[in-house]
C-alpha cells in the first residue's frame, strides 16, 4: 500500500487544507482518518466499484480502496446505467460502493468474477467509448506514483490556490492529473457534480475565488465566449482533444491571468505523456509541448520505423507511468505494448521548436481520392471563425460514389449554405465535405469531450 502511505505523507504536510462540495467540507486530516477508517470495510475484498453522485463522495470511497490495498473501478452516472453496467459485466468486482441519500453503501455483487492478476492494479480504468465493450487500463501503484510525481513536478500550484473539479474522477486525466496532484501539492479543492454549463462553471470560479481549473478545448471555448470580466483563475489546463492555434488564443484572450498548459495523455499511460509550458502556448497552442520528465516518445511509420522531424507517424511511448495491460484481455495488451512501448495510435508530428502536436487518431483517419485527411485539421480551420462554436468532420463510405466528409456544426449561420461558404474560403478542395448539418450542440461524454464517430 505504497501508493496510500505517499499520499497520505504528502498531505500531512497541509493537513489543514479542505475539499470541498456544496455546503460539504473535509480537511485533508479529516480525509485521511475517513479513509483510513472505511478502509476496515473493505477487508477481504480484491476489487470495488465506485458509483457515486457527488464526485467529492467518490473521491472519498477512491482513497478508502487506496488505503485498503483494493482495486478500485471508477464508474460515473453522467455515462448511464447501461454504459456502468458494461464495465462491472467486464470486470465482474466484488462490491459497488455508492453513496444513495448522502450515506455511503458497499453493496456486493453476486456473481463477481474478478481474478487478482499477476501484478496487483491499484486502478482499472475503463476507457470511456461509448459503442463496445470498455476496455480496462489496469495502472499500478507505481504508474500512478510516477504518474503523479512527474505532473507535481511542472504544474505550478499551490497551497494558496483553489482547483475546481467539474468534470468525474471517473477519467484518469481527472483522477491523477487534478484530483491526486492537488493532494499532493497541498491545494484546496471544490468539486461540482452538476452537469457542464459555462456560465455556471464561471460563477462557480468567481464566487470560491477558484484560481485552477482544468477541461476541454471544446468547453474552455465556450466559457471563454461566456468570459466578459476578469477572474482569480491563475492556472488553467486544457486536454483532452485536439485544439487549434486561433482556439487557444482565444481562450488566452479571454484569460489574461492564468498560466495555461495545453496537457496530453491517455489512460493507458496514467495519463499524462506530455505539457506545453505556458511560455510557449501564445506561438504553439496546437502542440502539447515535451515529454514529462520520466517518458520517452517516439514516431514510428507504418514499417516501425522512425520518422524524420516534422513527419507523420504513430506516437509510441515509454515509462514508468505506462499500464501494466487491460484487464484479462492478453490479446489486446499485445496489439498495444510492445518491449516496455505504448502505441498510442495517435498521429503526431515534433516540430521545428521540438514540440509534440497532434494530427489526430489513426483510426478516424479518413482517406479520400488517395489524400489522407485528419478530421481535426478541417475542424481547426473552420474553428478560426468566430461563427463556429463547436465543429465535428468524420468520414463515411458510400458504395457508389466512395468516401465522403461529413461535417456537423453548431453556430451562428441561417442554413448551410453560409457553412458551405466558409468551407470554400478556409479549406482545399480536397477536405471540402460532401454534406453539412447544422445543429444546436453537437453531443458530448461526460467529460464534455465531443463524441466522435470512426469512419462509417
Amino acid at each position: 500500500m505504497k501508493l496510500w502511505q505517499f499520499l497520505k505523507n504528502n498531505m500531512c504536510k497541509n493537513a489543514g487544507q479542505r475539499v470541498s462540495e456544496g455546503a460539504a467540507q473535509m480537511t485533508f486530516e479529516e480525509l485521511i482518518i475517513f479513509a483510513e477508517s472505511f478502509s476496515k470495510n473493505l477487508k477481504d475484498m480484491k476489487c470495488c466499484a465506485i458509483l457515486c453522485h457527488s464526485e467529492m463522495a467518490a473521491a472519498m470511497a477512491l482513497l478508502a480502496c487506496f488505503a485498503a490495498g483494493v482495486t478500485a473501478v471508477p464508474l460515473s452516472y453522467r455515462y448511464g446505467a447501461l454504459h456502468c453496467k458494461k464495465i462491472i459485466d467486464t470486470i465482474g468486482p466484488d462490491a459497488v460502493i455508492t453513496d444513495e441519500d448522502g450515506k455511503f453503501m458497499i453493496t456486493k455483487v453476486t456473481d463477481a468474477t474478478y481474478k487478482n492478476p499477476d501484478k496487483h492494479p491499484a486502478l482499472i480504468m475503463c476507457t470511456s467509448g461509448t459503442t463496445g465493450m470498455p476496455k480496462g487500463a489496469m495502472l499500478s501503484e507505481d504508474n500512478i506514483i510516477a504518474n503523479v510525481t512527474d505532473i507535481a513536478d511542472y504544474f505550478a500550484i499551490a497551497p494558496m490556490d483553489t482547483l475546481l473539479i467539474a468534470r468525474p474522477i471517473y477519467h484518469c486525466a481527472v483522477l491523477t492529473g487534478e484530483f491526486l496532484t492537488a493532494l499532493i501539492k497541498g491545494t484546496g479543492i471544490r468539486f461540482y457534480s452538476g452537469r457542464f454549463q459555462p456560465a455556471a462553471v464561471l460563477k462557480l470560479i468567481r464566487e470560491y475565488r477558484i484560481t485552477a481549473f482544468c477541461s476541454t478545448p471544446t468547453l474552455l471555448h465556450m466559457m471563454a465566449r461566456f468570459q466578459r470580466e476578469n477572474t482569480t483563475l491563475r492556472h488553467i489546463c486544457i486536454s483532452g482533444e485536439c485544439m487549434d492555434l486561433e482556439t487557444g488564443r482565444r481562450i488566452a484572450a479571454a484569460f489574461k491571468s492564468a498560466a495555461i498548459y495545453h496537457i496530453y495523455g491517455l489512460t493507458e499511460a496514467c495519463p499524462r505523456v506530455s505539457y506545453l509550458p505556458p511560455k510557449a502556448f501564445f506561438d504553439y497552442a496546437d502542440c502539447v509541448g515535451v515529454p514529462l520528465r520520466s517518458v520517452s516518445v517516439k514516431i514510428l511509420d507504418a514499417a516501425k520505423n522512425e520518422v524524420l522531424k516534422g513527419r507523420p507517424g504513430i506516437l509510441w511511448v515509454k515509462g514508468k507511468n505506462v499500464m501494466l495491460g487491460y484487464y484479462n484481455d492478453p490479446q489486446k495488451t499485445a496489439e498495444v505494448l510492445k518491449d516496455g512501448w505504448l502505441c498510442t495510435n495517435d498521429v503526431a508530428v515534433i516540430n521545428e521548436a521540438g514540440f509534440i502536436k497532434i494530427k489526430g487518431r489513426n483510426d478516424n483517419l479518413i482517406i479520400k481520392a488517395g489524400m489522407n485527411i485528419y478530421p481535426q485539421e478541417i475542424e481547426g480551420a473552420l474553428k478560426s471563425d468566430p461563427r463556429v462554436r463547436e465543429v465535428l468532420v468524420c468520414g463515411a463510405h458510400d458504395k457508389k460514389i466512395g468516401t465522403q466528409i461529413l461535417l456537423t456544426v453548431a453556430g451562428d449561420f441561417k442554413n448551410t449554405d453560409e457553412v458551405r461558404t466558409l468551407c470554400k474560403a478556409r479549406l482545399p478542395e480536397y477536405q471540402l465535405p460532401s454534406k453539412i448539418r447544422l445543429v444546436d450542440e453537437i453531443p458530448k461524454n461526460g467529460s464534455g469531450k465531443i463524441i466522435r464517430r470512426g469512419p462509417q
